[in-house]
């Protein structure tokens, strides 16, 4: 069975890219959601093994925070892609030590690495 990666996006387009992406590296695409509540209603439905998060994200609770849901919903590994290199963003970001960042704009190799590199990170 394929691991699960939910898409959490509010960039319809960007959305689009990151779930072809991972579809051809064999990987099961859950979502996209493009806010937190979309994110958990998902995540309930198909618990995800990987949340590939937008920092910034429709909605009163950023992909911060619903990074931190997720993971109390179904202890999935977090990588963070964002366009926001601020240093109070990473220090939020990096304090609930995710598995990977993305920054955009990403190839398809920083795309397939930062996956690979989550999954075989610790629990």
């Amino acid at each position: 069975m394929p691991k699960r990666i939910l898409i959490v996006e509010d960039e319809a387009i960007v959305a689009f890219t990151n779930a072809t992406m991972a579809e051809l590296l064999g990987y099961e695409v859950v979502g996209p959601a493009q806010s937190c509540s979309e994110a958990l209603a998902a995540a309930k439905v198909s618990p995800p093994d990987l949340a590939l998060v937008d920092i910034r994200i429709k909605g009163d609770v950023d992909g911060i925070g619903t990074a931190l849901r997720l993971r109390d919903l179904c202890d999935c590994k977090i990588v963070f892609v964002t366009g926001q290199g601020d240093s109070q963003t990473r220090q939020r970001a990096e304090a609930i030590h995710p598995s990977g960042y993305l920054q955009k704009p990403f190839s398809p190799e920083q795309f397939e690495n930062a996956i690979s590199q989550a999954f075989l990170s610790g629990p």
